[in-house]
């Protein structure tokens, strides 16, 4: 099993969509290409970087480019509709594109039927409806593909996090919350600058002086907007970052915690084990696991006119 996935589009449109009943799909990740998934039926999970997910009917997620996932089954009867686009060919239609990062998270509101959500699983029918027609038009293709990611990009991009029952912080997506403040572009200036900043010593300090802030004002600013405290947020930033390079470099977990700006090798496994659930090594070790020579991608049957009629409720609901 290859790490680094190429998606092999046949479409000049740089789309493809297919459907499938996954029993294993091992670790693997796509360089520049963003892979939409939507459950028709049974139950998958997901690994998604270091975090894991259950999927059933109507959920869908979103695996960014650079993400590393694996996606698995003991449910005979799942079926999986994948999308996946490539980012280059569609930023000369989306500026912003470079650097979005989308986020879908029905399975922990599971409200499947909010319009935003209908409408996205009507965009990934259509799409592969028309992918899979003989002689289908490229044009008309590369269209549907820019109306689903003018989707994503106008309700799928914004997020903060709130704490579960076992005090575990999730990425929730702002259209499902109240909106109790409208400043939210000052809340994404601060993340988007602790992620640029994470490997150095950043202070709440620093920041407080970049927004015109006290600190006290700006901890409790971070905390009721995004749902994390600014150690919170700078914690799960490098455990982020720390996941991606435990699965694509040979660096020592010493080396990986002083790059990502830990004081040391236990500071790290101490908070990746509260964001995750696993220590660094054993995080690393299920991905060998997968990039051994025997490891395969395992499909199975499924019922296409089953999926067919899961595809029409789609294409019908919105």
């Amino acid at each position: 099993m290859n790490y680094v996935e190429s998606i092999g589009y046949k479409s000049s449109a740089k789309v493809k969509a297919k459907l499938e009943s996954i029993a294993y799909y091992p670790f693997h990740l796509h360089q520049k290409d963003f892979e939409i998934i939507c459950v028709l039926n049974g139950i998958v999970k997901i690994c998604d970087s270091a975090a894991t997910y259950t999927l059933s009917y109507g959920d869908v997620h979103i695996f960014n480019p650079n993400d590393p996932h694996k996606i698995t089954s003991d449910d005979p009867g799942n079926i999986v509709l994948t999308v996946q686009l490539e980012c280059d060919y569609y930023k000369r239609h989306f500026n912003d594109l470079q650097n979005a990062y989308f986020i879908c998270d029905t399975f922990e509101d599971r409200d499947l039927y909010a319009v935003d959500i209908k409408h996205l699983r009507f965009q990934l029918a259509r799409l592969y409806r028309l992918y899979c027609r003989p002689n289908f038009s490229e044009l008309q293709l590369e269209s549907y593909t820019k109306d689903l990611l003018s989707l994503l990009l106008t309700q799928f991009q914004q997020y903060v996090y709130r704490e579960d029952e076992d005090r575990k912080a999730n990425i929730v997506r702002l259209q499902n919350l109240e909106h109790l403040y409208k400043n939210y572009d000052r809340m994404y200036r601060i993340v988007d600058y602790v992620f640029d900043h994470y490997a150095e010593h950043i202070t709440l300090q620093q920041i407080a002086d970049m927004e015109y802030l006290s600190t006290a004002h700006l901890s409790r600013y971070i905390k009721d907007t995004l749902g994390l405290t600014f150690s919170q947020l700078v914690s799960l930033t490098r455990c982020e970052e720390a996941s991606r390079l435990l699965s694509a470099t040979k660096k020592t977990v010493d080396q990986i915690a002083s790059q990502v700006g830990f004081s040391n090798r236990k500071h790290l496994a101490v908070q990746f084990k509260r964001w995750f659930d696993k220590t660094p090594t054993e995080y690393r070790q299920d991905i060998l696991k997968d990039l051994r020579s025997d490891s395969r991608v395992s499909l199975q049957p499924f019922d296409y006119k089953f999926a067919n009629v899961i595809l029409d409720l789609y294409l019908d609901e919105y």
